[in-house]
């Protein structure tokens, strides 16, 4: 005899809509900011020479890996309530803004890398990413009342 098994759980109307958002912004963000990365390496060269590249790379890897971590914590908590998934992208800032600080305040005056390249690398990568995540919200064509 065996014993029934429990049915499983469905997921809120909303996680679905969430991870589809969740990942459409995340596609698009890679990809413009992939773009705008090689060309902030090239810049970064030309401009700088080796340590503008290097500068250029560490700028574009901290902003890449910093604007993904949102768009991963937003399709980790998407089964929370939707107030929950808010909590998570507020936290997901904080921690982007503590490791930011953290990495500025220990890389200040560095030789390693020239710092220009760094920041207008950084800054470029950022702004791209945060375009790509509008793109892909935008074209997932989901009314904000779905959500």
């Amino acid at each position: 005899m065996t014993t029934p098994r429990p049915e499983p759980e469905k997921d809120a109307p909303h996680v679905g809509t969430v991870l589809r958002l969740a990942a459409a912004m995340q596609r698009s963000a890679a990809i413009i900011t992939a773009i705008v990365a090689v060309i902030a390496f090239v810049v970064g060269f030309l401009l700088r020479g080796s340590p503008g590249l290097v500068g250029a790379i560490v700028g574009a890897v901290i902003g890449g890996a910093l604007g993904w971590l949102g768009t991963w914590v937003m399709a980790r908590t998407a089964r929370a309530s939707p107030a929950g998934v808010m909590i998570g992208a507020m936290a997901a800032f904080g921690v982007k803004i503590v490791v930011m600080l953290v990495f500025l305040l220990l890389f200040q005056g560095t030789t390693l890398f020239d710092s220009r390249a760094f920041a207008f690398s950084l800054l470029a990568v950022t702004a791209a990413w945060i375009v790509g995540e509008v793109v892909g919200f935008v074209r997932t064509r989901i009314p904000a009342v779905d959500i």
